[in-house]
């Protein structure tokens, strides 16, 4: 039975010392060194005729290293359960050169969650932000889409000209012959509007319905398809149909356009999806103010430990995503000083925030029932097809992952409202797009967002 003594040597710092029995060690060694002699070949002898003495001369080291490395594996989860510390990050393992003289040890550094004494919630100051809709958030909807919505009305004669829909049929070749992807049938194409390599669309202004134009080209230096970057290509291009942008003349036209029975219905459906916008705006605004506040209260000290990890961890997903965007990474692209202070400060104010909202719920008794997951689930799914609702709770339930996440951003919505009923709050109110211009401004900036 191994031998654990647990020492505090800092804050939240605990050096694991594990002492594992003489005759196990011998017994794993022994083992390490019978497979090495049954593989041995050495000049003079048959395999698995080979002394043990001279195998052990030969091999001894790496039979140690192997019964080393089975021991730590054997006994490194009970050496944590027998030191009764709970580690806040993976533990360091260290093989002390100097061993006993029967028997291994080995040590492990723990870094443990810190203790967190919350303050009284009812201490807390913070502003709430209620965002409301106003008729001018309406109106302004309404303005936008009477001038930003468009239909398109064929012309007969018409040349087209810029802002017009034209439907084209078009075949391309690079070197004289066609190209993968290079063709297409009834395709819809506002001229200026930037959809096809530039070039393109303005060789077909002028064109009317029937016309037939070559339209040539070169494609740029940095064309997602690498085999045709750079290359020059001729399209031959029949012009269809030639539209020219008509929008709506007044709201009860333009809720005709947009599938409305009238402009009341349109007003009530924007006033509505405006009305989930703010609620959303007013919650982002809460849960920054309420993380400030938890933090203006609470001394929290952050293990060093735990921040690296944090650091370590972020580093590795923006090389993932960045490798995934086909850039090429290399260890200096990260290893700058502003950089690395940045992601220190957002590391240890998402891990402070991370420990204190813990604290909320363990001091409140916060959970999340199975019905209300299920009915977060209902919710996400409303934003696919109705004959794909139920697929997407199935993909979900069977993501461990993502029902993680899930649970998660709910419970954090729970400590949050939590916060701010029992906080000291000063009421600031303000219209959506007043909040919007705000965010703009850079007033709701939300990169001290605990992740």
């Amino acid at each position: 039975m191994i031998q654990v003594d647990v020492k505090k040597v800092g804050p939240d710092e605990h050096e694991v010392r594990v002492e594992v029995p003489g005759d196990e060690f011998e017994r794993v060694y022994a083992e390490h060194l019978r497979r090495l002699q049954a593989k041995a070949r050495l000049p003079g002898f048959r395999p698995g005729k080979t002394p043990r003495h001279l195998v052990e001369q030969r091999f001894g080291a790496q039979a140690r290293e192997d019964a080393i490395s089975e021991l730590v594996q054997n006994h490194y989860v009970e050496a944590i359960e027998q030191s009764g510390l709970k580690p806040a990050v993976q533990p360091e393992l260290d093989v002390p050169a100097s061993q006993p003289e029967s028997g291994f040890a080995f040590t492990l550094k723990v870094t443990t969650w810190p203790e967190i004494k919350l303050a009284d919630l009812s201490s807390l100051r913070m502003d709430e932000t209620v965002v409301e809709v106003t008729d001018e958030d309406v109106q302004s909807v309404v303005d936008r889409l009477m001038d930003n919505q468009v239909r398109y009305e064929e012309a007969d004669g018409r040349e087209a000209a810029r802002g017009d829909e034209v439907v084209i049929d078009f075949v391309g070749f690079v070197d004289g012959e066609p190209f993968e992807g290079g063709c297409g049938e009834d395709v819809r194409l506002v001229l200026g509007s930037g959809q096809f390599i530039p070039g393109f669309e303005e060789q077909l202004e002028g064109a009317k319905a029937g016309d037939e134009r070559t339209v040539n080209v070169t494609f740029p230096a940095n064309y997602q398809h690498a085999g045709l970057a750079s290359k020059d290509a001729r399209f031959e291009v029949v012009v269809k149909a030639v539209g020219q942008p008509v929008k709506a003349k007044d709201e009860s036209e333009l809720a005709e356009m947009l599938g409305f029975d009238d402009a009341d219905a349109l007003r009530a459906d924007i006033r509505q999806r405006l009305g989930v916008e703010a609620e959303q705006a007013a919650f982002e605004s809460n849960r920054q103010a309420a993380f400030d506040a938890l933090l203006a209260a609470n001394d929290v000290r952050v293990p060093e430990a735990m921040i690296q990890q944090d650091m370590r961890e972020t580093k590795a997903r923006l090389v993932r995503t960045m490798r995934e965007q086909g850039m090429e990474v290399t260890p200096e692209m990260l290893n700058v000083p502003e950089y690395e202070q940045e992601m220190r400060e957002r590391a240890a104010r998402s891990l402070a925030v991370s420990l204190l909202l813990n604290a909320v719920r363990e001091a409140h008794g916060l959970d999340v029932s199975d019905e209300e997951i299920e009915a977060e689930l209902s919710a996400r799914a409303a934003q696919y097809p109705e004959e794909q609702r139920e697929a997407f709770r199935n993909w979900m339930r069977g993501q461990p992952q993502q029902m993680e996440g899930l649970r998660g951003a709910l419970l954090e919505k729970k400590c949050v409202a939590c916060i701010i009923e029992h906080a000291g709050r000063n009421p600031v109110r303000m219209s959506l797009s007043e909040w919007q211009q705000r965010q703009e401004a850079g007033e709701g900036d939300d990169s001290k967002e605990a992740s």
